[in-house]
């Protein structure tokens, strides 16, 4: 099941990029801390209009010692997927 990213719904954003702005942070929440991206994929299933309801969902997937797999979606308040997105996070070291 998805992590709940968000506890409440959020407002769409305006632009072509809504759902993008929206996923991002959501997948590399869900990778965990100290994560770089290595690639993103969005896909748009349905037509998303600013100013719209949306949840953000986000799990991970899969993670090795040093990348993590993570995928997600924007969901409108009926339920109806907007856009899906997946992704490869990089864990960094943490050096001192």
């Amino acid at each position: 099941m998805f992590d709940q990213i968000s506890d409440t719904t959020i407002s769409l954003p305006e632009g072509p990029g809504a759902a993008a702005r929206l996923l991002e942070p959501a997948l590399s929440q869900a990778a965990g801390p100290g994560v770089e991206p290595v690639s993103l994929t969005i896909d748009f299933a349905a037509p998303a209009i600013a100013g719209t309801q949306v949840s953000v969902e986000a799990e991970l997937e899969r993670a090795t010692r040093t990348l993590a797999f993570v995928f997600g979606r924007v969901l409108d308040s009926a339920g109806t997927v907007l856009a899906t997105g997946s992704a490869v996070f990089r864990r960094v070291s943490q050096a001192a």
